[in-house]
């Protein structure tokens, strides 16, 4: 049988040949001190900025030297195979699978020239050599007839469109997350230079620092409230907005301008109608009531930041009300003929047919909310967030880690708190994922 990608292999080979040339004299004039690469120390991103002064300074880019100098190895024994067996059918699952080791390579290579190497001077290296490795893929794929060719070619299809987005968790999310753990194992008051000092800034938050258990019980207990409150909100308001009634345009507009609203104005607004002189206020004592600081009081600090949280909610009720849009009309009949009440038919039918959409903002108002930052900033101690005494209901885990590191400039327990408070953002999403396989219902089945 013919290769129908032969050609396109014999180019590829030769590709490989002399990307591996390139590797292995950049990594050489590198480690003899005459490359480029050679006055290039590792300064990228914030993230890596302690490891590349304080870490490994020197030591980051031999090690990268030499393994371009493997790569260049490894890419031409690729060139080498791929130039041997272009017209070998037999031997494309092989380069498929030297394809998808080189591709790794590759991914390691983009990241340590994005993070690490100052500039982005070294990142059309990376770029270029998937153009190999695509190739290689590509022509392997075509030549490979083994059973269940239809499925393999649209695996590495989703595979090659989906490496933008995991290099970008990869780049963005992960690398950044794993540099905020290792700096939370040093002793780092800025302007100083840290100091290895291992689980010193845990044992400290653990055992010394109170207002970092304030902090994990404020932003609990905030996020609750929030999530709450913010769900019967929301579908109350998506139910109404769903009737038809005259001005429903002009109403589902006037519910979710408050999303779009910027959040220091929203803040700065409710700032003003919470004031002791604050509309709020008159109202409460016009009732007969006294008045209060609800910005300065903890036992009101958190259901007045909720009761806002709540408000700016629009996005929610916009998404629950394309979901009732979409609960099925025949169950509601069904129902309805069946002698079900209003009640019963949302409750039995509306309710189970919306707990995807419900699953879902649940989850991210969760994450979000645990997030909340800027109240801190623009409410604390009546929206002086710069006075030394900051009421305790205003110290959410992210404000915490804001003080500990911009303010207090101890930068290695801040990042403990941030990738503490990551756990905390993963056990409850995790828990959030366990408890709802006993109520989440699919029409058309359960996806898993």
């Amino acid at each position: 049988m013919i290769a129908p990608a032969k050609g396109l292999l014999k180019i590829t080979g030769y590709i490989y040949l002399t990307f591996a040339g390139i590797s292995a004299l950049v990594g050489i004039l590198g480690l003899a001190g005459s490359g480029f690469l050679a006055s290039i120390r590792p300064e990228g991103f914030i993230f890596a900025r302690a490891f590349r002064t304080h870490v490994a300074p020197d030591g980051a880019m031999p090690i990268f030297l030499v393994f371009l100098l493997l790569f260049a190895a490894y890419r031409l024994f690729v060139g080498v195979m791929t130039i041997l067996n272009n017209d070998n059918i037999d031997k494309a699952g092989t380069l498929g699978l030297l394809g998808k080791i080189d591709l790794w390579l590759v991914i390691g290579i983009t990241a340590f020239s994005v993070f690490f190497i100052d500039g982005f001077s070294f990142i059309w290296f990376a770029i270029l050599s998937y153009i190999g490795t695509i190739m290689l893929l590509r022509g392997s794929a075509q030549n490979d007839f083994r059973p269940g060719k239809a499925d393999r070619s649209e695996a590495r299809a989703a595979k090659l469109f989906l490496i933008p987005a995991f290099l970008g968790l990869t780049l963005i999310t992960y690398i950044p997350l794993a540099s905020v753990f290792g700096l939370s194992l040093f002793d780092w008051r800025i302007p100083g230079a840290p100091v290895f000092g291992g689980l010193v800034n845990y044992i400290h938050l653990f055992t010394e620092n109170f207002f970092f258990w304030t902090s994990i019980r404020v932003t609990i207990i905030y996020a609750f409230i929030t999530v709450i409150i913010g769900m019967v909100y929301s579908m109350l308001i998506a139910i109404l907005l769903n009737r038809k009634m005259p001005g429903r345009a002009v109403f589902r507009t006037i519910f979710y301008l408050p999303f779009i609203i910027p959040v220091v104005a929203s803040f700065t607004v409710w700032r003003l109608l919470y004031s002791w002189q604050g509309p709020i206020n008159s109202i409460v004592s016009m009732l007969g009531g006294d008045r209060t600081h609800f910005l300065a009081n903890d036992a009101t600090i958190i259901p007045a930041l909720a009761i806002v949280a709540v408000w700016a909610s629009g996005n929610i009720i916009v998404i629950k009300m394309a979901g009732l849009g979409n609960v099925p009309r025949t169950y509601q009949e069904a129902a309805e003929i069946d002698g079900a009440n209003a009640w019963q038919r949302f409750w039995k039918i509306t309710i189970p047919c919306m707990t995807p959409i419900i699953f879902y903002n649940m989850l991210m108002s969760l994450v979000t909310h645990m997030q909340v930052f800027v109240p801190s900033l623009m409410m604390a101690a009546g929206g002086s967030a710069g006075r030394a005494t900051v009421p305790e209901s205003y110290l959410f885990m992210t404000f915490t880690m804001y003080r500990e590191g911009f303010m207090n400039s101890f930068m290695g327990r801040a990042n403990a708190i941030a990738f503490i408070f990551f756990i905390l953002v993963g056990i409850f999403t995790a828990i959030l994922f366990a408890t709802s396989k006993s109520w989440l219902f699919y029409e058309g089945g359960d996806p898993r």
